[in-house]
């Protein structure tokens, strides 16, 4: 393949994808009698990762013994 016919195939690459997909913040659902109800969806925080034993410098990530058991 020559360069001229190589770099046109990547310009109509973006083409051949489509558009990314988009997160949706809310679902709409139709009813029976021609109206919609939009329900908001919340998400979540994502959850912070376990400590790096390695990083930390007092210990206190690790499980304590609960002497009143």
């Amino acid at each position: 393949m020559s360069l001229p016919t190589l770099t046109g195939l990547l310009a109509l690459l973006p083409l051949a994808l489509g558009p990314l997909p988009v997160a949706e913040k809310s679902i709409k659902a139709g009813l029976c009698q021609g109206g919609s109800v939009e329900i908001p969806l919340k998400r979540k925080a994502p959850p912070e990762p376990p400590c790096n034993a390695k990083a930390c410098h007092s210990g206190s990530c690790r499980k304590r013994f609960d002497l009143a058991q």
